[in-house]
C-alpha cells in the first residue's frame, strides 16, 4: 500500500510525499517493538520498482547510476526543504539553495491540455520531473507550507498539516506529540527539588 494512501494525502501531491517518505528515518519503540529504518530507493532496481509501482516508467526500462545518485539527491534536498519552518522557507537558505541545484537535473516542461496548463518532465528525462511538478503546484495554490516534517528528532517523517490554522508540529499528537510533552515532563520534575 502507497503511503499516501494510508495516510489519505490529498491525490496532487501523492507522488510527492511518498517520495519524500520513502526514506523512514523513525527511530521509536511501539509496544515493545522497535521500529526499522528503511530506505526504499537504496538501490537503482528499488528505485525503477518503485516509480512502475506508480507508474512512471516502462516494463522494460531501466535507471542508471547516474539516475538513482539524482533521485537520492533531490529526495535530500527535497526533505531538507521542508524541514525549514514555513515561514523561513521564503528567505535565503540553504535548503532552498540545494533544492534549486539539483532541480536543474530535471527538465520540465508546460503541457496545455484539456484547458488546463501544467508541468511534466520533458521527454527523454527523468519521471522524476512529475514530482518537482506536484512540488510547483503545492508553492502555486498555497499549499506547500501544509507540507511539513515533524519536529520530533526521533521521527522527521513528512507529514500533510490538515488541522484548520495549519500550526500542527508534529506527524502525530498522539505519537510524537506525546513522547515530546512526557519527555519534557519528567525533565521538569527532575529539576524540581
Amino acid at each position: 500500500m502507497k503511503l499516501s494512501a494510508k495516510f489519505l494525502v490529498p491525490a496532487q501531491l501523492a507522488l510527492l510525499y511518498d517520495f519524500v517518505n520513502s526514506l523512514d528515518l523513525r527511530q521509536y519503540t511501539e509496544k515493545g517493538v522497535q521500529h526499522s529504518r528503511h530506505d526504499e530507493l537504496a538501490t537503482a532496481r528499488q528505485l525503477e520498482e518503485w516509480l512502475r509501482e506508480r507508474e512512471l516508467l516502462d516494463p522494460g526500462a531501466h535507471l542508471s547510476a547516474h539516475g538513482h545518485r539524482l533521485a537520492v539527491k533531490l529526495r535530500a534536498a527535497l526533505r531538507d526543504y521542508l524541514q525549514v519552518e514555513p515561514e523561513d522557507r521564503l528567505q535565503e537558505n540553504q535548503a532552498a539553495a540545494k533544492l534549486n541545484e539539483i532541480s536543474g537535473a530535471f527538465a520540465l516542461v508546460v503541457a496545455a491540455a484539456d484547458g488546463e496548463v501544467s508541468l511534466t518532465p520533458a521527454p527523454g528525462s527523468s519521471p522524476l520531473g512529475r514530482v518537482l511538478a506536484e512540488f510547483h503546484l503545492l508553492a502555486t495554490t498555497a499549499r506547500l507550507d501544509r507540507l511539513k516534517m515533524c519536529c520530533a528528532q526521533e521521527c522527521c517523517w513528512v507529514f500533510y498539516d490538515r488541522s484548520k490554522p495549519g500550526n500542527r508540529r508534529w506527524c502525530s499528537a498522539a505519537l510524537c506529540g506525546n513522547r515530546h510533552k512526557t519527555r519534557n515532563y519528567r525533565q521538569r520534575q527532575r529539576q524540581t527539588p
